[in-house]
């Protein structure tokens, strides 16, 4: 395992470094899925205070074109103290990266620049302009959605229609990237022009004039030179650089790159309206492009009869990639996508299937691509088919077991996918069992984050969720396999639960399951988890079996910091079950006793 942020975080491999700091690829290890964790040394408060600014604002941001931020907080790194951000891993290119290979085509460059246009809509209504919008600050993923990053000189405002702000930091230098600053950060918002929301309208102007053209609205190297131009110098429109674009981008181009902020569009929703405008109506003797979101390109071919040969050697192959699950069955899946689309058309219900195979398993990583897939799904192959039965149950399920929000809002609808997985799968069937247990983990946690840590909860909160999870266990147990993480996540939790509640000998049997070698778990697991495993056990009736191994995670408790408290409720425990021995063999004159808990659980 690579370094642990938070005890939580286990860094993986190094993505980039910068001059504030390193953006590392991680595991989510409470959760269990793959984020990105950026890393920063800040110099001075202000550089401590951007970077916290960048989880509060952007971490206030909901919307699928903005990175999502899960985590902050500050950490000693290496002798050096550190701030970290945890937000969603994303896998794609910037688009400083796509334009370096060239002027990408009309209905791209529309599409793109009005999902940056919704997401700056999205800030701006939350009162936030993100004062740095530039290429290398928007990431077009591998499944073509559209990130905005970086909200690290983002300051709150007060909308595209107020003021308030300058630009100028606490020493007076102005923040942000030359290329794409409009005039009025420039000045610092000097003369009573305001700095708000229509500042990112004129960056995103630039920005478009990119797409459109390959090159910037001003051209100039040097700081001086660039600051005349964009306070008084008129920009060329796009059409003079790339001929055949519509008219209605140089005007578009030109609203957003007016130097008074009063004559650009009044919103980012304005421009996104204009943009899918002139998306649909699109270039004269071009196609026309399409709007958010787009339809799946779609042209009919000859691969479509049932029974065609190139059809079922397709649906072969899916199959096929279905059964073995390959290390690379994510990037074998998306290759089955494109050649589908190719051959019998996005619309196919092929072609649908293997999509929605692909969002299933990357959906940790990218999980707007399933939400995006459902609709299809639901009108291709229907409400009944299993594969749109799995996709809902665990687009929903997730939602309502881990999502933000309360989860008993879903009950309803997993209710409904309960019953439909029941007649497709069977009651005991893999998805119907874990609809039913994301729907009690949903009712139990009611609007509360789900509980983390086992030792962050309650005996009323444990009473609640052993009676949603209870009955659940023996269902999983007759069909789930021994290392099902649904069958392990529920007895671990009704492990706890039954600790919690002093119910010892449930807690003894769920854990002799969970943990069959107890010497491992003292020797290498979590120390607290291994106290309570053998201090059940013990309390259970096999104080002989507990014995047994707490020398071994007495030994290693001196090692680990911060864990003398532990070393002395160890010590006790341990204490405790010797006089309990000792007495027992008083009793029944024998040499030995116990084990009577390892013989009822086949020990």
């Amino acid at each position: 395992m690579g370094e642990l942020i938070e005890n939580r975080y286990a860094l993986e491999e190094l993505l980039g470094r910068g001059g504030f700091g390193e953006v590392w690829r991680a595991e989510d290890g409470r959760v269990g899925r793959r984020v990105a964790v950026k890393i920063g040394y800040p110099q001075t408060p202000e550089e401590s205070r951007r970077f916290e600014r960048e989880a509060s604002l952007a971490g206030s941001l909901a919307h699928p074109n903005v990175a999502t931020v899960h985590d902050f907080g500050r950490i000693e790194r290496d002798g050096r103290d550190a701030v970290f951000l945890v937000m969603e891993l994303l896998r794609g290119r910037s688009l400083a990266q796509v334009l370096a290979d060239g002027v990408p085509p009309l209905a791209d460059a529309l599409e793109w620049a009005g999902r940056i246009a919704d997401a700056l809509g999205a800030a701006h209504a939350a009162g936030i302009v993100h004062r740095d919008v530039k290429p290398a600050n928007v990431m077009i993923t591998e499944t073509g959605v559209v990130k905005v990053l970086d909200f690290g000189i983002a300051k709150a405002g007060t909308g595209s229609g107020g003021g308030g702000g300058t630009d100028l930091t606490g020493t007076g230098m102005v923040i942000g990237s030359f290329p794409y600053m409009a005039p009025e950060r420039w000045t610092g918002g000097a003369d009573g022009v305001p700095v708000d929301g229509r500042a990112d309208l004129y960056a995103l102007g630039c920005v478009l004039m990119e797409l459109l053209t390959g090159s910037r609205p001003f051209a100039a190297r040097e700081m001086h030179e660039l600051l005349a131009q964009h306070l008084t110098a008129e920009p060329p429109v796009p059409s003079s650089l790339r001929a055949g674009l519509p008219a209605v981008l140089d005007g578009l181009v030109r609203d957003l790159l007016a130097k008074d902020p009063r004559e650009r569009p009044a919103d980012a929703a304005e421009v996104s309206r204009r943009l899918a405008e002139a998306a649909r109506d699109g270039a004269p003797g071009r196609p026309a492009a399409v709007a958010y979101p787009p339809p799946p390109a779609y042209a009919p071919t000859v691969h479509t009869a049932a029974d065609d040969a190139v059809r079922l050697m397709l649906e072969r192959r899916l199959t096929q990639l279905l059964e073995d699950s390959p290390a690379d069955v994510v990037d074998r899946l998306a290759m089955l996508v494109d050649d589908l689309t190719e051959e019998v058309g996005a619309q196919d219900a092929l072609t649908v299937r293997a999509a929605c195979h692909r969002a299933l398993r990357v959906r940790r990583q990218s999980p707007s691509d399933l939400e995006r897939i459902l609709p299809r799904m639901v009108r291709i192959l229907g409400v009944e088919h299993p594969d749109t039965i799995t996709a809902r149950a665990t687009w929903v399920g997730e939602a309502a077991a881990f999502g933000p929000g309360d989860g008993r809002r879903h009950e309803e609808e997993l209710r409904e996918l309960i019953a439909q997985a029941g007649r497709v799968f069977g009651a005991h069937g893999a998805v119907t069992l874990t609809a039913r247990y994301h729907l009690a983990s949903a009712m139990h946690r009611g609007a509360r984050d789900r509980d983390g840590q086992w030792d962050a909860r309650t005996r009323e909160r444990a009473e609640s969720e052993r009676a949603w999870l209870g009955p659940l266990l023996p269902d999983l147990e007759w069909a789930m396999t021994a290392g099902d993480p649904v069958l392990l996540d529920v007895r671990r939790r009704l492990a706890h639960d039954a600790w919690l509640v002093g119910d010892s000998a449930g807690a003894a049997e769920l854990y002799w399951r969970l943990f069959p070698n107890l010497a491992e778990l003292a020797e290498h697991g979590d120390p607290e988890v291994a106290h309570r495993v053998l201090r059940s056990i013990g309390e259970a009736g096999d104080p002989v079996s507990a014995l047994a191994h707490m020398d071994l995670l007495l030994h290693r408790l001196p090692f680990l910091s911060g864990s003398q408290w532990l070393a002395q409720e160890v010590s006790d425990t341990r204490a405790a079950f010797r006089r309990d021995v000792r007495e027992r063999r008083l009793a029944d004159g024998s040499g030995g006793t116990g084990g009577g808990l390892s013989r009822l659980f086949g020990r």
